[in-house]
């Protein structure tokens, strides 16, 4: 699918979809109510571009129907069990080699094609980076989000609260399920300090594949309010895929317009920070940014700890 043809216009749009979003969220319930129709179109809009997106940059075919998605982690594929593995393999070690990785979660040497797929996975999904580079090869490890040191903020304790609800609805979800409920980036920071909260507090399981879910024991007698998962799943054709982004731009006016028209678009009381606004979001974005400072080898490991805890203390 050639999803980088559609890109110059489908990210704006999402964009425009995720602020918009926020701002529904935000809404006071009965005024959220009030427009719960568009708003719940505008998600479902913003999931099928995302979805097509993702798998336009993934090996990896996401699931289609709820009951591939349970089958997936009930019955998971190697490299998807070993990418979790090779996370709480390295939430135990300060860093490490792919070849001590390899032994430690049983890989077959550090070629092994499913060891490839996981770290490949363990990856993309946010949770490893690499780390720095010594005689024995390039040095691996957890990234802020995997490493257990949870952000208590009433802002990160809100949205732990709403994705832990998103999912007692539907039982498994992928990031882009999660992120476009929430209206925001994937890699937005407060989102992946909420994700890691829920997984700390075992309220919520990462199974690898950006699969996330109600721990296992929960979801064997589970039946979720609506398949999500074939609600959205990426589009079968380029057709299909121009469709998908013209819903996105219909959606999005027809929620700005409704939100407009019942006059409650961007009310915000008097003195009051909008959660969304850039001023409330401007600590993770910092965070973000030192966060690519240290993957890029421009801050050590060490300076990136002392300004975490410093913008860490501002939130």
């Amino acid at each position: 699918m050639p999803f980088v043809l559609y890109a110059a216009r489908a990210f704006p749009l999402l964009k425009q979809g995720y602020s918009l979003i926020r701002k529904w969220n935000a809404l006071p319930d009965t005024e959220r109510a009030a427009v719960q129709d568009q708003g719940r179109r505008a998600v479902a809009a913003i999931i099928a571009v995302k979805t097509a997106a993702t798998a336009a940059r993934s090996a990896e075919d996401p699931p289609s129907s709820w009951e591939e998605a349970l089958e997936a982690v009930r019955n998971p594929d190697p490299a998807a069990e070993m990418a979790v593995a090779i996370v709480e393999y390295l939430q135990g070690v300060p860093e490490a080699t792919r070849g001590t990785i390899a032994a430690a979660v049983g890989a077959h040497g550090k070629d092994d094609a499913n060891f490839e797929r996981a770290l490949a996975g363990a990856q993309r999904d946010g949770y490893i980076h690499r780390s720095g580079v010594d005689f024995r090869g390039i040095k691996w490890d957890t990234t802020e989000w995997a490493d257990r040191q949870v952000l208590d903020t009433p802002r990160v304790r809100e949205l732990e609260e709403r994705i832990v609800g998103f999912l007692t609805d539907f039982g498994l979800a992928s990031l882009d399920h999660i992120s476009g409920r929430l209206g925001l980036e994937d890699d937005a920071p407060e989102l992946r300090a909420a994700l890691e909260r829920a997984i700390v507090d075992e309220s919520l399981h990462w199974y690898g594949n950006g699969i996330y879910g109600l721990p296992l024991g929960r979801l064997l007698d589970f039946r979720p309010k609506l398949d999500i998962w074939a609600e959205t799943k990426p589009p079968a054709s380029e057709k299909d895929l121009g469709d998908a982004i013209d819903e996105l731009d219909t959606a999005i006016r027809s929620l700005a317009a409704a939100m407009k028209a019942t006059g409650i678009h961007r009310r915000t009381p008097a003195g009051e920070v909008h959660p969304t606004d850039e001023s409330g979001d401007e600590p993770y974005e910092d965070l973000r940014r030192l966060g690519e400072l240290r993957d890029s080898g421009v801050l050590t490991e060490g300076e990136y700890a002392a300004k975490k805890s410093e913008l860490l203390a501002r939130i």
